[in-house]
């Protein structure tokens, strides 16, 4: 039999107490024969049913339902003309508030949200706010950011990744036999058009097809 009480995945209202029995719970009031779900709230109580809206954050409501409080972001009606625009920028549609992109060539609408430069950038009442874009961590050995991609994603090739930390200690023998330091480039004997580097112990080359047009 699992204790609902001892586990507090009963359904019990605050001003009750639970009481478990066999294959299941019982919620007794000690004040009398009924609870009043009523919600404590900052030092105070809030009545079963009531919806109040935070002090620190305007744009918040919150209800007291059988002694439990919910709260959730304040929904915008954009027809309603008494909507708070400082919650519901999307619905603000003056010329004023809206935002022209970093090429000047795209209209935004106070709210509206984009990606320039591998940056989250949103438009609030005229003014344009960026910020760097939140990248998933990765537990691999290697990582690159491909080409037009703001974010690293893993890689099984080492000559491919930019996240190496080069060590001196790791050199590379190149095709005529020589030492080469971890971090070092050099042109490839007998192909001017190809040049290689060391990364990490791995010898890495790659051919200039403009070079080879040219040659």
């Amino acid at each position: 039999d699992i204790d609902e009480c001892a586990l507090r995945t009963h359904t019990c209202w605050n001003d009750s107490a639970c009481v478990n029995l066999a294959g299941g719970f019982d919620c007794l009031c000690p004040s009398g024969p009924s609870c009043s779900g009523d919600c404590p709230h900052e030092g105070g109580l809030k009545r079963n049913g009531q919806v109040w809206t935070l002090k620190e954050d305007r744009c918040s409501v919150c209800s007291c339902k059988d002694g439990k409080i919910f709260c959730r972001r304040t929904a915008c009606d954009c027809r309603n003309p008494s909507v708070d625009l400082f919650c519901c920028p999307e619905c603000d549609t003056r010329v004023t508030s809206q935002c022209l992109d970093q090429n000047g060539h795209k209209l935004y609408r106070s709210g509206d949200n984009w990606t320039h430069s591998c940056q989250q950038c949103r438009c609030l009442e005229g003014e344009v706010d960026c910020w760097p874009l939140t990248c998933p961590n990765l537990s691999c050995e290697y990582t690159a950011i491909l080409e037009g991609e703001c974010c690293p994603r893993c890689v099984s090739d080492p000559c491919l990744a930019d996240n190496i930390a080069y060590d001196i200690r790791r050199t590379c023998l190149d095709s005529s036999g020589i030492s080469r330091l971890s971090g070092s480039v050099w042109t490839m004997a007998g192909s001017p058009c190809t040049t290689c580097k060391c990364k990490d112990g791995n010898v890495c080359c790659s051919v200039d097809l403009e070079c080879l047009h040219n040659n």
